[in-house]
């Protein structure tokens, strides 16, 4: 047992060098330098939803305000009867003179329903993309591409239901 404590003969397997003896200075390793540091990873920020909900609300609102108008625009041209001496005439537009009023205001309403369409479109493509109210992007881009449609229909089966 006593060669096992002399340095010479050290070999047991062992990782670390044994105890230095009285009176020496003790084993240190070589400085090395350790590699740089990360920061830890900042969690990401959720991107605001806010273009998404504006994007859902200005299509919403286009959407309604489409159809409602051209619901009520098809009733009165076709409990008037204009609709009817319009189809009558060939086409002649002077049939519609006693609605005129109506029909401007279903233009110039088609025309600010049609620009907030496609503003809400195009937010609601830049939501998709940005992950920033991911879902509602999606709904207002449905809604912006759906409502001239159903607009559409609404007027027709209104004022062929009128006429």
């Amino acid at each position: 047992m006593g060669a096992g404590n002399d340095p010479a003969s050290y070999n047991d397997g062992m990782t670390s060098p044994p105890p230095p003896s009285p009176g020496t200075k003790p084993f240190a390793a070589p400085y090395v330098v350790s590699p740089p540091g990360r920061l830890p990873e900042q969690p990401a920020r959720r991107p605001s939803r806010g273009v998404g909900i504006a994007a859902f609300l200005i299509a919403a609102a286009a959407a309604v305000a489409g159809v409602v108008v051209a619901a009520v625009v098809a009733a009165r041209l076709g409990t008037s009867g204009a609709f009817v001496r319009w189809l009558d005439g060939e086409g002649d537009l002077s049939a519609l003179t006693p609605v005129r009023g109506w029909v401007l205001v279903g233009e110039i309403t088609g025309w600010a329903c049609a620009v907030a369409g496609a503003t809400a479109l195009a937010l609601g493509v830049v939501a998709i993309i940005r992950r920033a109210g991911h879902g509602l992007g999606i709904g207002a881009v449905g809604i912006a591409l759906g409502a001239p449609v159903v607009a559409v229909a609404v007027a027709s089966a209104t004022l062929f239901a009128t006429s």
